[in-house]
């Protein structure tokens, strides 16, 4: 996996907790998907969710 991939995603996760209601289990993979516009495969992403959930 990716470290440049890896951080972006942890920062949108971080982020994402800051910023609303959401906390950081409720971001899906999906959810990243399409606010990054399709530009990771969905796959990739849910690998690094679980990535970064494993190391919490």
């Amino acid at each position: 996996m990716n470290n440049d991939l890896l951080s972006r995603l942890n920062q949108f996760v971080e982020n994402e907790a800051r910023s609303c209601s959401t906390d950081f289990g409720c971001v899906t993979p999906l959810y990243v998907y399409r606010c990054w516009g399709g530009t990771v495969a969905i796959e990739v992403i849910e690998n690094g969710l679980k990535k970064i959930k494993n190391d919490y």
